[in-house]
C-alpha cells in the first residue's frame, strides 16, 4: 500500500472510529480526557469551568460580527456589483479567481457563484501544498468536470513547502499550530492567488473563509480586502521573517503589492463573511447537489495530511487544539454540531495522550519534515 493510499484508509478509519466506536470507548478511557463545557465543549485547560460551563458560555458572550439584515443586505448589494461590474468591463478572460481546495465550503462557493451569475467566466485554482489530501484532489478532478469551469492547479516545488512547514512546526507561537503552520498555509494560498490574478488581470479573488475566520483570523470586519492592504509586500507569517526561512526565489511565491500598477492588483472577497451560513447547511447543499460523494464532505477527509499532526502537537504543547475555539464558537452560534466537533477533540487528545490511533501517515509526514516524533515530543514509534 502506497503512501497515498495509506493516508486515506486512515482518515476514512479515523472518520469511522469517531462516529461509530468512540461514543462508547470515551466512556472508558475519561482518565486520558480533560473535562470539556458541556455546552459548547471547550476544554478547562483553554477556559476554566464552573460546574462544568466555561467562561464564553456563562458570560452568555454575544455572537461577534453579527450583521443587521440591513447591513447583510448592503454587503450584498455591493458584492453583486463588484462581481456584475467586473462581468461587465473590459475583454478580461477570467471575471473572477476562485480558491477551489475540494473542501465542502469552497465546492459550494464555486457552484453557488457560477449558478448566481449567468455568464460569469471563473477560473478555478487549486495550491497543492503538496501535502493535499487524494481524496480532495479527487473531488476536484469531480467537480471541476461536473461545472465545465476552467481550472488550474499550482503545485510548487516539495522542498520549498517542506521547509515552510518544518520551520512552522519548530517555531509555533502562542496561537499553536492555527496560528503558525496553519496561518503558513493559508496565507501562502492567498498569495499565490494574488500573483496568478496580478498577472492574468483578473479583479477579484475569491475565499472560502467563513464570516468567523475573516474575523478572527484575517482581522477584517468586511468581505473585502482594501486597496492599502493589497499594496503592501508581505514580508512576515506569523510573526517569522519570510526571508529567513526562503530564497529569494522562494520569495516570489509571496505577494508583493508594490511590483505591481494599482490597477493590476487584487482584491479578496470573502462571500460568506455576508452569507454566513451554517456547517449543516454547507453540508446538505453539496450532497443534494451530488458534488462529492458522501462522506468526502468532512474536512477530516478533504484536509490535507498535516492536519492530524497539528491536532496532537496542540494537544501535547497547549492542552487543547488550536482549532477548537474557533469550532466552540460555531457551536455557541449554533452553526455546528456540538457532537461532531466534541468527539473529534476527545479522539485526539486520547491519541496524543497515549500514542494510540496515530497512524502511519503521521511518520510519512514528519520523514517529510525532517522530524522524528521525539522532536516533537508525540508519544508512540520508534523513537518513543
Amino acid at each position: 500500500m502506497n503512501s497515498k493510499q495509506t493516508m486515506v484508509r486512515e482518515m476514512k478509519l479515523f472518520e469511522f472510529y469517531k462516529q461509530r466506536i468512540w461514543p462508547f470507548q470515551r466512556v472508558l478511557v475519561r482518565r486520558y480526557l480533560t473535562p470539556r463545557c458541556e455546552k459548547c465543549f471547550l476544554p478547562e485547560t483553554y477556559s476554566p469551568l464552573i460546574h462544568g460551563i466555561c467562561g464564553h458560555c456563562r458570560t452568555h458572550e454575544p455572537k461577534r460580527n453579527t450583521l443587521t439584515h440591513k447591513e447583510q443586505d448592503r454587503m450584498q448589494d455591493e458584492f453583486d456589483f463588484l462581481i456584475r461590474t467586473a462581468m461587465g468591463s473590459g475583454n478580461r478572460r477570467y471575471h473572477v479567481l476562485v480558491l477551489f481546495s475540494g473542501g465542502k465550503d469552497s465546492s459550494y462557493l464555486l457552484h453557488h457563484m457560477a449558478e448566481r451569475y449567468k455568464g460569469i467566466r471563473i477560473l478555478a485554482l487549486t495550491v497543492d501544498n503538496t501535502f493535499m489530501s487524494p481524496i480532495a484532489m479527487e473531488n476536484v478532478n469531480a467537480i471541476i468536470k461536473k461545472l465545465g469551469i476552467d481550472h488550474t492547479i499550482v503545485r510548487p516545488c516539495a522542498g520549498t513547502m517542506e521547509k515552510m512547514f518544518r520551520y512552522a512546526f519548530t517555531h509555533l507561537n502562542e496561537h499553536g499550530c492555527a496560528g503558525t503552520v496553519d496561518q503558513f498555509d493559508g496565507d501562502f494560498f492567498s498569495d499565490v492567488a494574488r500573483n496568478i490574478a496580478a498577472q492574468m488581470d483578473i479583479p477579484y479573488v475569491l475565499c472560502g473563509l467563513s464570516r468567523d475566520q475573516v474575523a478572527h483570523v484575517l482581522g477584517l470586519d468586511t468581505f473585502i480586502t482594501s486597496r492599502q492592504a493589497e499594496a503592501k509586500k508581505r514580508e512576515t507569517v506569523a510573526g517569522i521573517r519570510l526571508a529567513d526561512i526562503f530564497d529569494a526565489h522562494e520569495l516570489r511565491h509571496w505577494w508583493n503589492g508594490p511590483a505591481w500598477p494599482l490597477e493590476k492588483r487584487p482584491q479578496m472577497l470573502f462571500p460568506f463573511y455576508i452569507w454566513n451560513l451554517s456547517e449543516s447547511f454547507i453540508k446538505n447543499q453539496v450532497l443534494t447537489l451530488n458534488l462529492m460523494p458522501r462522506g468526502d464532505e468532512s474536512p477530516l477527509v478533504t484536509n490535507n495530511s498535516l492536519v492530524p499532526l497539528m491536532g496532537v502537537v496542540d494537544m501535547i504543547r497547549l492542552g487543547y487544539s488550536s482549532f477548537e475555539p474557533e469550532f466552540a464558537r460555531m457551536v455557541r452560534e449554533g452553526k455546528t454540531n456540538r457532537k461532531e466537533w466534541l468527539y473529534t477533540f476527545e479522539t485526539l487528545e486520547y491519541a496524543a495522550r497515549t500514542g494510540r490511533l496515530l497512524g502511519k501517515s503521521i511518520d510519512g509526514v514528519l520523514k517529510r519534515l525532517s522530524l522524528t516524533r521525539t522532536d516533537l515530543g508525540i508519544k508512540g514509534g520508534n523513537n518513543d
